[in-house]
């Protein structure tokens, strides 16, 4: 044997968990968990290696607004009975789906802000009664041709919340650098860039404490206002090979996933109406989901500062699907409340709420440890197809 043989030594895999070890933890009332920005604070404080240590999974959140979200309506049977054609409640229109047993409620609908389907869901989710109201043309086994009442949350049967774009690895930073005040929705976009409206929480969100979305796939449970949700797929814009940091983080909102909860758990003070002038209503919704920390290489990826997190800055004065991009700035910049623009100093804000990215979060790690949030891996991961397909004409 040679000596060089001899003097090998055999090298140590590098330390790694299953799903298994963790859900086991759980049942036992051991699980290590911290939320994303805690754990973050740990990696620049006693290195990558002792946070990895002692924490067996992340808790991490965010809250955007969705002006796609939906709530799906199980209406029971009346009699007689009625075949609705036309409906609304709260005098906000419903989509009707053929039958008396199937409404949409969008929650973007309405025609100003004390009266949107998120103004109406709100109400709902607070204990308060709505006036609903149907017609439909009199058939022989729905002789029924209008209905008039006034019911609550239980009252409408099925009520499921969908969000077709819940969550996104990444956001964008908008900016106007025209000569006329923009109503997006972000936001107001002050003219001459007067402002600079960013839309994910930097190192707090669950996309850039996972690359790819790896930690969400069909069948993840999410927590969505205080309901246990889950992931239904590859959400509205799914874009999982866009460009990126050399770590893997997204310069892009990047990979998305939709998302399906039963309001009836919801907590309204986690759900709340949004109104963008002409443009119209749209809902803030807070959820979190976990993050498992099963190699040192994704806690690695976790562990990255708000310093090296990055998100693209796109001129909204130009209106057309691609926007200029005026490079990138660090979230630390963002968050600090001033960025730098074509050598101008622009003030930030948050198209998120930073303060219920964070209510959840917390809330979200104290059900990991108690075992009241199931920490189940997905039965398949998100699509690589992306479903962000240009319309050309």
């Amino acid at each position: 044997m040679s000596l060089a043989k001899c003097c090998r030594r055999p090298v140590s895999p590098l330390p790694h968990r299953t799903m298994e070890q963790l859900q086991r933890r759980q049942a036992a009332g051991k699980l290590r968990v911290r939320t994303s920005g805690q754990f973050r604070a740990d990696v620049a404080r006693v290195g990558l290696q002792k946070a990895f240590s002692r924490t067996d999974v992340l808790a991490a959140g965010g809250c955007s607004v969705s002006t796609q979200a939906s709530l799906n309506i199980g209406l029971g049977p009346c009699d007689p009975p009625i075949r609705i054609q036309r409906a609304e409640l709260a005098g906000v229109r419903l989509q009707c789906h053929g039958s008396n047993n199937s409404l949409t409620l969008p929650l973007g609908g309405g025609d100003r802000p004390e009266r949107s389907g998120a103004t109406v869901l709100n109400a709902l989710l607070k204990g308060a009664s709505v006036p609903f109201v149907a017609s439909g043309e009199k058939q022989s086994q729905f002789p029924r041709q209008e209905l008039v009442i006034q019911v609550d949350l239980a009252g409408l049967g099925m009520t499921r919340l969908l969000l077709p774009r819940a969550i996104s690895e990444n956001g964008i930073v908008a900016i106007n650098s025209g000569e006329a005040r923009i109503w997006s929705f972000h936001g107001p976009l002050l003219e001459r860039l007067g402002n600079a409206v960013f839309t994910a929480p930097g190192g707090r969100g669950i996309g850039l404490s996972s690359p790819r979305l790896h930690c969400l796939g069909v069948g993840s449970p999410v927590f969505v206002a205080g309901a246990i949700g889950v992931v239904t797929g590859g959400g509205i814009g799914h874009q999982p090979h866009c460009n990126r940091l050399p770590g893997g983080h997204a310069l892009a909102p990047g990979a998305t996933a939709a998302v399906s909860a039963d309001a009836e758990h919801m907590n309204p003070a986690w759900l709340r109406p949004c109104w963008f002038g002409e443009l119209g209503a749209g809902v803030m919704v807070a959820l979190a989901a976990p993050v498992p920390l099963l190699t040192v290489e994704a806690a690695a990826t976790a562990g990255v500062g708000d310093h090296e997190l990055q998100a693209p800055v796109l001129d909204f004065s130009i209106p057309r699907r691609v926007r200029p991009v005026l490079g990138c700035v660090a979230y630390k910049d963002l968050l600090g409340g001033r960025i730098t623009v074509r050598g101008h100093a622009v003030p930030t804000a948050s198209a998120t709420s930073l303060r219920l990215t964070d209510h959840i979060t917390s809330a979200l790690a104290e059900k990991l440890r108690d075992g009241s949030f199931p920490l189940v891996a997905p039965f398949q991961p998100l699509p690589e197809k992306p479903t962000l397909t240009p319309v050309n004409s």
